[in-house]
Protein backbone atom coordinates (compact mmCIF):
# COMPACT_ATOMS: atom_id res chain seq x y z
CA UNK A 1 0.00 0.00 0.00
CA UNK A 2 1.34 3.16 -0.91
CA UNK A 3 1.66 6.71 0.97
CA UNK A 4 -1.18 8.03 -0.67
CA UNK A 5 -3.35 5.12 -0.71
CA UNK A 6 -2.87 4.90 3.26
CA UNK A 7 -4.16 8.16 4.17
CA UNK A 8 -6.67 7.83 1.64
CA UNK A 9 -7.96 4.63 4.44
CA UNK A 10 -7.06 7.28 7.05
CA UNK A 11 -9.27 9.54 5.98
CA UNK A 12 -11.94 7.55 4.78
CA UNK A 13 -11.84 6.04 8.33
CA UNK A 14 -12.67 8.76 9.86
CA UNK A 15 -15.08 10.04 7.17
CA UNK A 16 -17.28 7.27 7.84
CA UNK A 17 -17.51 7.89 11.70
CA UNK A 18 -18.45 11.71 10.77
CA UNK A 19 -21.11 10.10 8.99
CA UNK A 20 -22.62 7.93 11.03
CA UNK A 21 -22.22 10.46 13.66
CA UNK A 22 -23.74 13.08 11.57
CA UNK A 23 -26.66 11.22 11.26
CA UNK A 24 -26.76 9.78 15.31
CA UNK A 25 -26.78 13.67 16.20
CA UNK A 26 -29.76 14.35 14.35
CA UNK A 27 -31.42 11.08 14.57
CA UNK A 28 -31.40 10.22 17.97
CA UNK A 29 -34.04 11.02 20.55
CA UNK A 30 -31.78 11.76 23.46
CA UNK A 31 -30.73 10.13 26.88
CA UNK A 32 -33.26 8.51 26.87
CA UNK A 33 -34.13 9.45 30.62
CA UNK A 34 -35.86 12.35 30.21
CA UNK A 35 -38.85 11.13 32.81
CA UNK A 36 -36.74 10.35 35.62
CA UNK A 37 -34.69 13.14 35.33
CA UNK A 38 -37.94 15.70 35.11
CA UNK A 39 -39.46 12.63 38.04
CA UNK A 40 -36.36 13.68 40.37
CA UNK A 41 -36.38 16.82 42.14
CA UNK A 42 -39.26 18.52 40.04
CA UNK A 43 -39.41 21.16 42.82
CA UNK A 44 -35.20 21.88 42.23
CA UNK A 45 -35.37 22.19 38.83
CA UNK A 46 -38.24 24.45 38.29
CA UNK A 47 -37.41 27.10 41.23
CA UNK A 48 -35.99 30.11 39.75
CA UNK A 49 -34.20 30.71 43.49
CA UNK A 50 -30.39 30.32 43.37
CA UNK A 51 -30.12 28.41 45.95
CA UNK A 52 -32.40 25.65 44.15
CA UNK A 53 -30.13 25.38 40.78
CA UNK A 54 -29.15 22.64 39.51
CA UNK A 55 -26.64 21.99 36.90
CA UNK A 56 -26.68 18.56 34.45
CA UNK A 57 -23.73 16.61 33.31
CA UNK A 58 -23.49 13.42 31.42
CA UNK A 59 -20.96 10.80 32.24
CA UNK A 60 -20.18 7.55 30.53
CA UNK A 61 -20.75 5.05 33.14
CA UNK A 62 -22.50 4.69 36.76
CA UNK A 63 -21.00 6.40 39.37
CA UNK A 64 -20.31 3.31 41.71
CA UNK A 65 -20.61 2.95 45.54
CA UNK A 66 -18.67 6.21 45.97
CA UNK A 67 -16.10 4.27 48.13
CA UNK A 68 -13.05 5.78 48.69
CA UNK A 69 -10.75 3.24 49.68
CA UNK A 70 -11.65 1.12 46.92
CA UNK A 71 -11.53 1.22 42.92
CA UNK A 72 -15.41 1.05 41.69
CA UNK A 73 -16.17 4.16 41.29
CA UNK A 74 -14.88 7.17 39.02
CA UNK A 75 -11.79 9.28 40.10
CA UNK A 76 -13.70 12.56 39.81
CA UNK A 77 -17.03 11.45 41.59
CA UNK A 78 -15.07 10.35 44.75
CA UNK A 79 -13.42 13.69 44.47
CA UNK A 80 -17.29 15.12 44.74
CA UNK A 81 -17.37 13.67 48.25
CA UNK A 82 -14.48 13.37 49.81
CA UNK A 83 -11.09 15.13 50.60
CA UNK A 84 -7.73 13.77 51.24
CA UNK A 85 -4.89 15.77 53.03
CA UNK A 86 -3.60 17.41 50.10
CA UNK A 87 -5.02 18.48 46.77
CA UNK A 88 -3.87 18.89 43.16
CA UNK A 89 -4.49 22.58 41.62
CA UNK A 90 -3.51 24.41 39.01
CA UNK A 91 -0.07 21.66 38.89
CA UNK A 92 0.64 22.44 42.37
CA UNK A 93 0.24 20.48 45.90
CA UNK A 94 -1.96 22.58 48.14
CA UNK A 95 -4.04 21.84 51.44
CA UNK A 96 -6.56 19.79 51.74
CA UNK A 97 -8.01 18.52 54.97
CA UNK A 98 -4.68 19.56 56.47
CA UNK A 99 -3.60 23.65 56.32
CA UNK A 100 -0.04 23.03 56.67
CA UNK A 101 2.65 20.45 57.11
CA UNK A 102 6.06 19.66 58.56
CA UNK A 103 8.63 16.99 57.03
CA UNK A 104 11.61 15.69 58.76
CA UNK A 105 15.22 16.20 57.73
CA UNK A 106 15.43 12.54 56.70
CA UNK A 107 11.88 12.81 55.05
CA UNK A 108 10.51 9.44 57.08
CA UNK A 109 8.00 11.87 59.29
CA UNK A 110 5.35 14.17 58.03
CA UNK A 111 3.11 15.77 60.64
CA UNK A 112 -0.06 17.23 59.21
CA UNK A 113 -1.91 20.08 61.07
CA UNK A 114 -5.45 19.78 60.30
CA UNK A 115 -8.27 22.53 59.92
CA UNK A 116 -10.04 22.53 63.37
CA UNK A 117 -13.45 24.14 61.58
CA UNK A 118 -13.91 21.29 58.88
CA UNK A 119 -16.59 18.98 59.23
CA UNK A 120 -18.26 16.05 57.38
CA UNK A 121 -21.46 16.67 55.77
CA UNK A 122 -23.31 15.00 58.33
CA UNK A 123 -22.22 17.77 61.26
CA UNK A 124 -19.52 15.44 62.49
CA UNK A 125 -15.46 16.90 62.56
CA UNK A 126 -12.58 15.80 60.76
CA UNK A 127 -9.87 15.42 63.26
CA UNK A 128 -6.58 13.29 64.18
CA UNK A 129 -8.47 10.61 65.08
CA UNK A 130 -10.96 9.36 61.58
CA UNK A 131 -7.78 10.52 59.83
CA UNK A 132 -5.88 7.88 61.50
CA UNK A 133 -9.40 5.21 60.92
CA UNK A 134 -9.02 6.11 57.78
CA UNK A 135 -5.64 5.25 56.71
CA UNK A 136 -5.79 2.06 59.15
CA UNK A 137 -8.27 0.53 57.29
CA UNK A 138 -6.24 0.94 53.96
CA UNK A 139 -2.94 -0.44 55.85
CA UNK A 140 -4.82 -3.58 56.90
CA UNK A 141 -5.41 -4.04 52.83
CA UNK A 142 -2.51 -2.72 51.65
CA UNK A 143 -1.26 -5.35 48.91
CA UNK A 144 -4.41 -4.36 47.19
CA UNK A 145 -2.43 -0.83 46.67
CA UNK A 146 0.77 -2.09 45.48
CA UNK A 147 0.51 0.55 43.07
CA UNK A 148 1.15 3.07 45.47
CA UNK A 149 4.44 4.18 46.93
CA UNK A 150 2.74 5.78 50.12
CA UNK A 151 1.24 2.52 51.12
CA UNK A 152 4.57 0.96 50.18
CA UNK A 153 6.87 3.24 52.84
CA UNK A 154 3.96 4.06 55.34
CA UNK A 155 4.48 2.18 58.47
CA UNK A 156 2.03 4.26 60.70
CA UNK A 157 -0.12 7.05 61.39
CA UNK A 158 -0.30 8.66 64.85
CA UNK A 159 -2.24 11.37 66.59
CA UNK A 160 -0.48 14.02 68.13
CA UNK A 161 -3.73 16.00 69.50
CA UNK A 162 -7.22 16.47 68.21
CA UNK A 163 -6.07 18.12 65.11
CA UNK A 164 -2.64 16.82 64.49
CA UNK A 165 -1.82 13.82 62.73
CA UNK A 166 1.92 12.02 62.28
CA UNK A 167 2.86 9.60 59.13
CA UNK A 168 5.48 7.74 59.73
CA UNK A 169 7.66 6.24 57.11
CA UNK A 170 9.90 3.21 56.62
CA UNK A 171 11.70 5.05 53.69
CA UNK A 172 11.56 8.78 52.04
CA UNK A 173 9.09 9.34 49.65
CA UNK A 174 9.84 12.08 47.19
CA UNK A 175 5.93 12.04 45.79
CA UNK A 176 4.30 11.56 48.85
CA UNK A 177 2.42 14.99 49.00
CA UNK A 178 1.45 14.50 45.40
CA UNK A 179 0.00 10.83 45.88
CA UNK A 180 -1.92 11.85 48.90
CA UNK A 181 -4.16 14.32 46.96
CA UNK A 182 -5.55 11.29 44.50
CA UNK A 183 -9.10 10.50 45.14
CA UNK A 184 -8.51 6.98 46.38
CA UNK A 185 -7.19 4.89 48.21
CA UNK A 186 -6.19 7.95 50.52
CA UNK A 187 -9.29 10.52 50.86
CA UNK A 188 -10.71 10.62 54.19
CA UNK A 189 -14.72 9.81 55.19
CA UNK A 190 -16.53 10.21 58.35
CA UNK A 191 -17.45 7.53 61.11
CA UNK A 192 -20.87 7.15 59.59
CA UNK A 193 -19.41 5.92 56.12
CA UNK A 194 -17.54 2.52 58.05
CA UNK A 195 -19.33 -0.89 58.33
CA UNK A 196 -19.62 -2.21 61.72
CA UNK A 197 -16.58 -4.33 61.58
CA UNK A 198 -14.33 -1.45 60.18
CA UNK A 199 -13.30 -3.22 56.82
CA UNK A 200 -13.81 -0.70 53.96
CA UNK A 201 -11.86 -3.00 51.31
CA UNK A 202 -15.67 -4.24 49.94
CA UNK A 203 -18.06 -2.21 50.97
CA UNK A 204 -18.80 1.20 53.18
CA UNK A 205 -22.13 1.63 55.27
CA UNK A 206 -22.76 5.38 52.95
CA UNK A 207 -20.89 7.88 51.66
CA UNK A 208 -20.08 10.62 54.05
CA UNK A 209 -16.87 12.79 53.15
CA UNK A 210 -15.88 16.35 53.88
CA UNK A 211 -16.12 17.42 49.65
CA UNK A 212 -18.13 20.34 48.37
CA UNK A 213 -21.02 17.82 47.26
CA UNK A 214 -22.71 14.62 49.18
CA UNK A 215 -25.09 12.27 47.32
CA UNK A 216 -28.78 12.61 48.20
CA UNK A 217 -29.54 9.56 45.19
CA UNK A 218 -28.67 7.09 43.13
CA UNK A 219 -30.42 4.98 40.46
CA UNK A 220 -27.92 2.77 39.16
CA UNK A 221 -27.24 3.10 34.88
CA UNK A 222 -29.71 6.58 35.15
CA UNK A 223 -28.12 9.07 37.39
CA UNK A 224 -26.66 10.47 40.74
CA UNK A 225 -27.75 13.77 42.35
CA UNK A 226 -25.73 15.13 44.48
CA UNK A 227 -26.49 18.21 46.85
CA UNK A 228 -24.27 21.13 48.21
CA UNK A 229 -22.32 20.62 51.20
CA UNK A 230 -23.16 23.53 53.13
CA UNK A 231 -20.42 22.51 55.69
CA UNK A 232 -17.42 22.36 53.38
CA UNK A 233 -14.64 24.58 54.45
CA UNK A 234 -13.52 25.69 51.08
CA UNK A 235 -15.30 27.50 48.06
CA UNK A 236 -18.54 26.14 48.55
CA UNK A 237 -21.19 25.72 45.41
CA UNK A 238 -23.34 28.73 44.60
CA UNK A 239 -25.77 26.14 43.16
CA UNK A 240 -27.77 23.54 44.72
CA UNK A 241 -27.48 20.49 42.92
CA UNK A 242 -24.95 18.74 40.02
CA UNK A 243 -27.10 15.95 38.63
CA UNK A 244 -24.60 13.22 36.33
CA UNK A 245 -27.05 11.61 33.95
CA UNK A 246 -25.76 8.30 32.76
CA UNK A 247 -25.25 8.42 29.56
CA UNK A 248 -22.62 5.53 27.56
CA UNK A 249 -22.79 7.10 24.38
CA UNK A 250 -21.00 10.69 23.11
CA UNK A 251 -23.30 10.99 20.28
CA UNK A 252 -26.37 10.78 22.49
CA UNK A 253 -24.19 13.17 24.90
CA UNK A 254 -24.47 15.39 21.94
CA UNK A 255 -28.15 14.62 21.12
CA UNK A 256 -29.18 15.62 24.83
CA UNK A 257 -27.21 18.66 25.25
CA UNK A 258 -28.44 19.89 21.76
CA UNK A 259 -32.02 19.64 23.21
CA UNK A 260 -31.53 20.93 26.46
CA UNK A 261 -31.58 17.71 28.32
CA UNK A 262 -28.31 18.29 29.91
CA UNK A 263 -26.13 21.42 30.33
CA UNK A 264 -22.50 20.11 30.04
CA UNK A 265 -20.13 17.52 28.77
CA UNK A 266 -16.89 17.19 30.48
CA UNK A 267 -15.24 14.41 28.65
CA UNK A 268 -13.04 12.86 31.15
CA UNK A 269 -13.02 9.38 29.47
CA UNK A 270 -12.05 11.07 26.32
CA UNK A 271 -15.06 9.80 24.25
CA UNK A 272 -15.15 13.24 21.91
CA UNK A 273 -14.42 12.85 18.15
CA UNK A 274 -13.20 16.25 16.07
CA UNK A 275 -16.49 15.50 14.19
CA UNK A 276 -19.05 15.86 17.50
CA UNK A 277 -16.59 18.63 18.98
CA UNK A 278 -16.95 20.62 15.52
CA UNK A 279 -20.79 19.77 15.08
CA UNK A 280 -21.63 21.25 18.51
CA UNK A 281 -19.62 24.44 17.82
CA UNK A 282 -21.31 25.03 15.40
CA UNK A 283 -24.59 24.10 16.98
CA UNK A 284 -23.07 27.74 19.09
CA UNK A 285 -22.22 25.48 22.16
CA UNK A 286 -18.94 26.65 24.11
CA UNK A 287 -16.25 23.88 23.62
CA UNK A 288 -12.71 24.17 25.19
CA UNK A 289 -10.32 21.93 25.17
CA UNK A 290 -7.70 21.34 28.42
CA UNK A 291 -3.75 21.45 28.01
CA UNK A 292 -2.37 17.85 27.28
CA UNK A 293 -3.17 15.74 30.36
CA UNK A 294 -1.74 12.07 29.39
CA UNK A 295 -0.30 10.23 26.23
CA UNK A 296 -1.99 8.12 24.08
CA UNK A 297 0.47 5.78 23.30
CA UNK A 298 1.22 1.54 21.66
CA UNK A 299 3.00 -0.28 24.76
CA UNK A 300 5.03 -2.88 23.01
CA UNK A 301 5.74 -6.02 24.39
CA UNK A 302 9.47 -7.15 25.00
CA UNK A 303 8.72 -10.52 26.44
CA UNK A 304 6.69 -11.47 23.48
CA UNK A 305 7.35 -12.83 19.98
CA UNK A 306 8.79 -10.85 17.20
CA UNK A 307 8.70 -7.92 19.46
CA UNK A 308 11.36 -9.28 21.64
CA UNK A 309 13.93 -7.81 18.81
CA UNK A 310 15.19 -4.12 19.18
CA UNK A 311 15.02 -3.75 15.24
CA UNK A 312 10.90 -4.78 15.01
CA UNK A 313 9.98 -2.03 18.24
CA UNK A 314 12.34 0.22 16.47
CA UNK A 315 10.75 -0.50 13.28
CA UNK A 316 7.19 0.29 14.61
CA UNK A 317 8.33 3.54 15.94
CA UNK A 318 9.39 4.58 12.77
CA UNK A 319 6.63 3.45 10.49
CA UNK A 320 3.03 5.22 12.35
CA UNK A 321 2.49 8.27 10.92
CA UNK A 322 1.75 10.26 14.25
CA UNK A 323 0.22 13.37 12.09
CA UNK A 324 -2.20 11.44 10.25
CA UNK A 325 -3.77 10.00 12.67
CA UNK A 326 -3.75 13.44 15.23
CA UNK A 327 -5.47 15.18 12.07
CA UNK A 328 -7.53 12.29 10.52
CA UNK A 329 -8.67 10.56 14.03
CA UNK A 330 -8.75 12.70 16.13
CA UNK A 331 -9.59 15.61 14.09
CA UNK A 332 -6.75 17.45 15.78
CA UNK A 333 -7.89 17.33 19.27
CA UNK A 334 -4.91 15.55 20.29
CA UNK A 335 -1.48 16.94 19.23
CA UNK A 336 0.98 14.23 18.03
CA UNK A 337 3.38 13.38 20.61
CA UNK A 338 7.15 12.88 20.87
CA UNK A 339 7.76 11.55 24.05
CA UNK A 340 6.37 8.70 26.41
CA UNK A 341 6.34 11.81 29.45
CA UNK A 342 5.40 15.32 28.20
CA UNK A 343 8.53 17.66 28.79
CA UNK A 344 6.29 19.69 30.93
CA UNK A 345 5.63 16.93 33.24
CA UNK A 346 8.62 17.36 36.64
CA UNK A 347 11.61 15.46 36.52
CA UNK A 348 10.77 14.91 32.61
CA UNK A 349 12.44 16.95 30.00
CA UNK A 350 14.95 14.99 29.45
CA UNK A 351 18.35 16.31 27.40
CA UNK A 352 19.39 14.32 23.93
CA UNK A 353 16.30 12.64 24.14
CA UNK A 354 15.79 10.36 20.94
CA UNK A 355 12.68 11.12 18.53
CA UNK A 356 11.51 8.78 16.23
CA UNK A 357 10.44 10.75 12.65
CA UNK A 358 8.09 9.18 10.47
CA UNK A 359 10.15 7.24 7.96
CA UNK A 360 8.90 3.66 6.30
CA UNK A 361 12.30 3.54 4.47
CA UNK A 362 14.09 3.37 8.04
CA UNK A 363 11.66 0.57 9.44
CA UNK A 364 11.87 -1.65 6.44
CA UNK A 365 15.72 -1.60 6.65
CA UNK A 366 15.63 -1.71 10.14
CA UNK A 367 13.64 -5.45 9.35
CA UNK A 368 16.07 -6.20 6.48
CA UNK A 369 18.75 -5.94 9.37
CA UNK A 370 16.77 -8.09 11.44
CA UNK A 371 16.35 -10.84 8.63
CA UNK A 372 12.88 -10.03 8.37
CA UNK A 373 12.21 -10.46 4.61
CA UNK A 374 9.69 -10.02 1.96
CA UNK A 375 9.35 -12.38 -0.73
CA UNK A 376 8.13 -11.61 -3.96
CA UNK A 377 4.03 -11.81 -3.88
CA UNK A 378 4.04 -11.99 -0.20
CA UNK A 379 2.60 -8.92 1.56
CA UNK A 380 4.05 -10.09 5.21
CA UNK A 381 7.86 -10.71 5.87
CA UNK A 382 9.18 -14.35 7.22
CA UNK A 383 12.36 -15.04 8.86
CA UNK A 384 13.01 -18.89 9.27
CA UNK A 385 9.48 -19.87 8.64
CA UNK A 386 7.65 -17.71 11.21
CA UNK A 387 4.93 -14.38 9.47
CA UNK A 388 6.18 -11.08 10.97
CA UNK A 389 2.79 -11.11 13.06
CA UNK A 390 1.35 -8.95 15.61
CA UNK A 391 -1.39 -8.61 18.45
CA UNK A 392 -3.17 -5.19 19.01
CA UNK A 393 -5.13 -5.30 21.77
CA UNK A 394 -7.26 -2.39 22.90
CA UNK A 395 -10.59 -1.96 24.40
CA UNK A 396 -13.24 -2.53 22.46
CA UNK A 397 -16.18 0.09 22.94
CA UNK A 398 -13.43 3.28 21.95
CA UNK A 399 -14.83 4.34 18.27
CA UNK A 400 -11.48 6.80 18.31
CA UNK A 401 -8.84 4.05 19.32
CA UNK A 402 -10.43 1.12 17.68
CA UNK A 403 -10.06 3.35 14.35
CA UNK A 404 -6.65 4.16 15.52
CA UNK A 405 -5.56 0.48 15.66
CA UNK A 406 -6.97 0.09 12.02
CA UNK A 407 -4.81 3.12 10.45
CA UNK A 408 -2.03 1.66 11.96
CA UNK A 409 -2.66 -1.96 11.32
CA UNK A 410 -2.66 -0.40 7.15
CA UNK A 411 0.76 1.70 8.00
CA UNK A 412 2.37 -1.40 9.62
CA UNK A 413 1.10 -3.46 6.21
CA UNK A 414 3.34 -1.22 4.40
CA UNK A 415 6.32 -2.33 5.53
CA UNK A 416 5.32 -6.12 5.51
CA UNK A 417 3.75 -6.39 9.56
CA UNK A 418 0.75 -7.70 9.93
CA UNK A 419 -1.33 -6.40 12.91
CA UNK A 420 -4.31 -8.35 13.95
CA UNK A 421 -6.64 -6.30 16.03
CA UNK A 422 -8.18 -7.78 19.35
CA UNK A 423 -10.98 -6.22 20.69
CA UNK A 424 -11.35 -7.24 24.80
CA UNK A 425 -13.69 -6.02 27.31
CA UNK A 426 -12.11 -4.01 29.92
CA UNK A 427 -11.86 -7.61 32.13
CA UNK A 428 -10.02 -9.16 29.95
CA UNK A 429 -8.34 -6.10 28.64
CA UNK A 430 -6.52 -5.87 32.10
CA UNK A 431 -5.94 -9.77 32.73
CA UNK A 432 -4.67 -9.44 29.13
CA UNK A 433 -1.95 -6.76 30.48
CA UNK A 434 -1.12 -8.51 33.66
CA UNK A 435 0.00 -12.12 31.52
CA UNK A 436 1.82 -10.15 28.76
CA UNK A 437 -0.58 -11.79 26.70
CA UNK A 438 -0.11 -9.27 23.66
CA UNK A 439 2.66 -7.98 21.03
CA UNK A 440 1.28 -4.10 21.42
CA UNK A 441 -1.44 -2.69 23.52
CA UNK A 442 -3.28 0.79 23.25
CA UNK A 443 -2.52 2.29 26.90
CA UNK A 444 -2.00 6.27 28.55
CA UNK A 445 0.28 7.22 31.00
CA UNK A 446 -2.10 8.58 34.12
CA UNK A 447 -1.67 12.24 34.04
CA UNK A 448 -1.80 14.88 37.20
CA UNK A 449 -1.30 14.09 40.10
CA UNK A 450 0.24 10.72 38.91
CA UNK A 451 3.07 11.38 36.89
CA UNK A 452 5.83 10.90 37.22
CA UNK A 453 5.92 9.31 40.71
CA UNK A 454 2.92 6.70 40.56
CA UNK A 455 2.76 5.66 36.92
CA UNK A 456 6.72 4.70 37.08
CA UNK A 457 6.50 3.29 40.28
CA UNK A 458 3.85 0.68 38.93
CA UNK A 459 6.45 0.24 36.54
CA UNK A 460 7.48 -2.24 38.99
CA UNK A 461 4.46 -3.88 40.15
CA UNK A 462 3.39 -7.04 38.03
CA UNK A 463 -0.40 -6.96 37.66
CA UNK A 464 0.53 -3.80 35.32
CA UNK A 465 1.33 -4.17 31.39
CA UNK A 466 4.09 -1.45 31.67
CA UNK A 467 5.96 -4.34 34.55
CA UNK A 468 5.21 -6.91 31.76
CA UNK A 469 6.06 -5.22 28.80
CA UNK A 470 9.69 -4.12 30.19
CA UNK A 471 10.57 -7.95 31.16
CA UNK A 472 12.18 -8.78 28.15
CA UNK A 473 14.86 -5.96 28.78
CA UNK A 474 18.15 -7.63 30.11
CA UNK A 475 17.81 -4.41 32.68
CA UNK A 476 15.03 -4.26 33.88
CA UNK A 477 16.29 -5.11 37.65
CA UNK A 478 18.40 -1.84 37.01
CA UNK A 479 15.52 0.49 35.96
CA UNK A 480 13.50 -0.69 38.91
CA UNK A 481 16.34 0.12 41.22
CA UNK A 482 16.52 3.86 39.33
CA UNK A 483 12.84 4.09 40.02
CA UNK A 484 13.07 3.35 43.68
CA UNK A 485 15.91 5.17 44.27
CA UNK A 486 14.21 8.01 42.90
CA UNK A 487 10.94 7.70 44.60
CA UNK A 488 12.77 7.13 47.92
CA UNK A 489 15.38 10.18 47.64
CA UNK A 490 15.27 13.90 49.27
CA UNK A 491 17.54 14.97 46.62
CA UNK A 492 16.01 16.63 43.71
CA UNK A 493 18.73 16.63 41.28
CA UNK A 494 19.55 12.10 42.14
CA UNK A 495 15.51 12.52 41.42
CA UNK A 496 15.40 13.93 38.03
CA UNK A 497 18.38 12.03 37.06
CA UNK A 498 17.07 8.80 38.22
CA UNK A 499 13.84 9.69 36.07
CA UNK A 500 15.64 10.36 32.98
CA UNK A 501 17.92 7.40 32.52
CA UNK A 502 15.03 5.79 32.97
CA UNK A 503 12.85 7.84 30.48
CA UNK A 504 15.71 7.72 27.83
CA UNK A 505 16.66 3.78 28.41
CA UNK A 506 13.15 3.08 27.53
CA UNK A 507 12.86 5.29 24.31
CA UNK A 508 15.96 4.15 23.01
CA UNK A 509 14.84 0.17 23.32
CA UNK A 510 11.90 1.16 21.98
CA UNK A 511 8.78 -0.21 24.37
CA UNK A 512 6.48 2.94 23.96
CA UNK A 513 5.40 4.52 20.78
CA UNK A 514 3.82 7.84 21.84
CA UNK A 515 0.92 8.83 19.38
CA UNK A 516 -0.73 11.85 20.26
CA UNK A 517 -1.15 13.89 23.64
CA UNK A 518 -4.64 13.42 25.28
CA UNK A 519 -6.48 16.37 25.85
CA UNK A 520 -10.06 17.00 27.77
CA UNK A 521 -13.11 18.30 25.89
CA UNK A 522 -15.49 20.13 27.35
CA UNK A 523 -18.53 21.62 26.36
CA UNK A 524 -21.59 23.52 27.33
CA UNK A 525 -24.49 25.51 27.16
CA UNK A 526 -23.20 29.01 27.81
CA UNK A 527 -26.69 30.23 28.45
CA UNK A 528 -26.71 28.37 31.35
CA UNK A 529 -23.06 27.92 32.44
CA UNK A 530 -19.98 30.21 33.02
CA UNK A 531 -16.72 29.96 34.81
CA UNK A 532 -16.06 26.61 33.23
CA UNK A 533 -12.62 25.27 34.43
CA UNK A 534 -10.08 22.31 34.39
CA UNK A 535 -8.32 20.94 36.94
CA UNK A 536 -7.10 17.52 36.87
CA UNK A 537 -9.40 14.39 35.02
CA UNK A 538 -10.03 13.70 38.94
CA UNK A 539 -10.80 16.36 40.08
CA UNK A 540 -13.32 18.56 38.29
CA UNK A 541 -13.96 21.72 39.77
CA UNK A 542 -17.57 21.67 39.37
CA UNK A 543 -18.26 24.16 42.86
CA UNK A 544 -16.62 27.17 41.06
CA UNK A 545 -18.77 26.86 38.39
CA UNK A 546 -21.20 29.20 38.31
CA UNK A 547 -24.95 28.03 36.73
CA UNK A 548 -27.32 30.97 35.30
CA UNK A 549 -30.96 29.37 34.93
Amino acid sequence: MKKNLKKKLACELSCAIAVTMAFQLTGCSGSGDSESSAASKEEVESSESAEDQTLVVSYSADTGDLNPHAYDSPMWVQSLVYEGLTRFVDGEVVGGIAESWDISEDGKTYVFHLDPDNMFSDGTPVNAEIVKKNFDAVLSNKERHDWMETYQVLDSVDVVDDYTVQLNLSAPFSGLLQELSLSRPVRVGAEAMFPEDGDTSEAIAEPVGSGPWKQVEHVESQYALFERNDNYHGTKPSYQYLKVMIIPDINTSANSLKAGEIDMIYDIESQMTGDVYNELVSAGFEANLSDPVTTNMILVNTNSGPTKELEVRQALEYCIDKESISENIFGGLQPPADYLMNPKTPYCDVPDMTVYEYNEEKAEELLDEAGWTLEEGSDVRTKDGEELVLRFLYEGDNDSVKTMGQVIQAECADVGIKIDLVAQDATNYGNSQKEGLFELLQAETWGDPFDPHSYMSSFRVSSHGDYAAQLGLENKEELDAAITTALNSTDEKEVEENYQFVLKTLTDQAVYVPVTYTTKAYVYNKDTVSDVSYNTYLDVPYETFTVNK
